[in-house]
């Protein structure tokens, strides 16, 4: 850190940001959504359907991510998920467009479904934390061109305005290498420390001093001979507010250093370092006030304890550790989305957090087992826990198991009673139960193919809340109408007798002594327990205990409290 000689700096005054967004769960998030459903993109713009963005924001971690859905019809945090995923190659879609006949100004995006890359997805869970993030920044870092770049375009949680993009096509920005830059300015940034703010103005200095050329080469290189004219600056030009006229920004001016390379470290710390959560912010007012992008305006950065874990490559696996009362606890400072893809489906969210607590729920798991019997719940738990299985968790679930094997239900079938012998029921029979009973498909069919055979069938309809019972004269091992009733008995009437009883318990022996005295000397019917210093009684008995009560407050304040044991 000497060697950089940033000047810390204090942000009291200044309006600190820190993103408290995680794209890394809202990413996983998002695929867990367009993966089970079929999401058409708008036809103009190729943006995500209201109605799925609406769903979306209600899921992701940007809290005003509802509201604009709602008022604009899109989230900036949304799109930014959606472009990550895209980038990843999570997801794929058309992005080029067709033009609609020959007055169409605009491309359109006719039946534009979003399409999963299931094998690279479940690759990605699969792999550790640290080659996710990897991947992850990689996929950010990477993605540039000459025109959509730190310079043109303000981060997703960022707020400087930018530099206009007219001409950048051409000058220095089609040879300069925005990855290599970025990657450069996270080494540099590895050499601070953890959880201190430093002047944004003193990075730039050092920068200046140290690596001129991080961004635009000594001898930068021109897509136009004609472009060396206009110098390493032509491309960046300030103005004023409210006036058209551009102010040229040359080599030979003392801080064309800090208007151009500057202006570049602060939207750049506002971009991607600040959408993964690598350092928080802290803003103030621009240094030129009267000249546009805003210049100096970020004050102050700090680096972040996740970010030092990243570049380390010290990103520690999650830790799993199931508890005797079906919890299990997932302690993970990045959001471990293989884990949790492996356990969401067997358990209820408790919280979420560095620590995320998850509770096993017997009816998905029974449910799981019952459609795929390969399941192995247990050796799930075991593989992902670092500690043993608590025998109470695995007993409880050797039982599940068993409720899962009791049951296949079956929707839109019948059951046929009866043995009548038919070739045509081979067609429609769908398991057979014993040989008077069996599981049959279209049942309102087959009972026509009955009465043409003139077996005298009778179709019976099931509510969904209760089975309905048989008339009598049916034949059918199931209960009839007769049965029911008899087993009904006549209810006997008993009647039980209530008595209230009310108990005052005293502070201390003496005001005891005095009260169950008075009530001894009345006669009043009363138990008293002198251990606990207390007095029962009916409410019979109230009178004449609200006559003693009255008569002890000729010396005692005395204040009345319910407690409810």
């Amino acid at each position: 850190m000497s060697e950089m000689n940033l000047k810390q700096i204090d942000v009291n005054g200044l309006k600190v940001f820190a993103n408290h967004c995680d794209l890394r769960k809202d990413l996983h998030l998002f695929m867990d959504y367009v993966g089970n459903r079929d999401v058409k993109r708008s036809t103009r713009g190729n943006s995500l359907p209201k109605m799925d963005a609406r769903r979306l924001a209600g899921l992701i971690s940007d809290p005003l991510a509802p509201e604009e859905v709602e008022e604009y019809g899109y989230n900036i945090w949304l799109n930014y998920i959606d472009n990550t995923a895209l980038k990843l190659g999570f997801v794929s879609y058309d992005t080029e467009g067709k033009y609609l006949g020959y007055t169409s100004s605009e491309p359109s995006y006719p039946d534009n479904y979003i399409e999963i890359a299931e094998r690279k997805y479940n690759s990605f869970l699969d792999m550790t934390l640290q080659d996710q993030e990897n991947l992850l920044l990689k996929s950010l870092i990477d993605k540039y061109t000459d025109c959509s770049n730190e310079f043109f375009q303000t981060g997703v949680m960022g707020t400087l305005d930018t530099f206009s993009s007219s001409g950048c096509a051409t000058g220095v920005l089609p040879s300069l290498n925005f990855a290599g830059t970025r990657n450069f300015l996270l080494k540099i940034m590895k050499r601070c420390q953890s959880g201190v703010w430093y002047s944004t103005a003193s990075f730039i200095r050092y920068l200046k001093a140290e690596h001129p050329f991080f961004l635009i080469p000594e001898k930068p290189r021109y897509k136009y001979k004609s472009d060396r004219l206009n110098g390493r600056y032509g491309n960046f030009n300030e103005r004023k507010d409210g006036q058209y006229h551009n102010i040229k920004i040359t080599a030979e001016d003392s801080n064309a250093f800090e208007r151009v390379e500057g202006r570049y470290v602060e939207r750049f710390l506002e971009g991607i370092p600040l959408a993964l959560g690598y350092v928080d912010l802290g803003y103030g007012k621009s240094e030129y006030k009267e000249r546009k992008p805003s210049l100096n305006a970020l004050k102050a950065f700090k680096v972040n304890e996740c970010f030092f874990r990243f570049m380390e490559g010290n990103i520690p696996e999650p830790r799993v550790t199931i508890q005797p009362n079906f919890e299990i606890h997932v302690e993970s400072e990045f959001y471990s989305a293989g884990i949790l893809a492996r356990l969401n489906p067997l358990t209820d969210t408790i919280s979420e957090n560095t620590v995320t607590i998850l509770k096993l729920n017997k009816r998905k798991v029974t449910a799981l087992l019952a459609n795929d019997e390969s399941l192995d719940v247990v050796t799930i738990l075991r593989n992902l826990s670092e500690s043993n299985v608590p025998q109470n968790v695995l007993t409880e679930l050797e039982e599940w198991v068993g409720h899962s094997e009791v049951f296949t239900l079956y929707h839109g079938f019948g059951l046929l009673e009866g043995n009548p012998n038919f070739d045509m029921l081979k067609n429609f029979t769908v398991k057979n139960i014993s040989p008077a009973l069996r599981i049959v498909k279209d049942p309102k069919n087959l009972f026509g193919r009955l009465e043409e055979a003139k077996l005298v069938p009778m179709l019976v309809k099931h509510s969904d809340k209760a089975f309905r019972s048989l008339s009598d004269g049916v034949k059918s091992r199931f209960p009839k109408k007769s049965d029911i009733l008899a087993r009904r008995k006549k209810k006997k009437t008993v009647t039980l007798k209530r008595k209230t009883v009310i108990t005052l318990y005293f502070p201390d022996k003496m005001v005891f002594e005095k009260c169950s005295k008075a009530l001894i000397q009345k006669r009043c019917d009363i138990e008293m327990n002198r251990e606990n210093k207390s007095i029962s009684y009916s409410g019979e008995e109230q009178k004449e205990i609200n006559s003693v009560l009255k008569t002890l407050k000729k010396e005692y304040v005395i204040n009345m409290k319910d407690i409810d044991w």
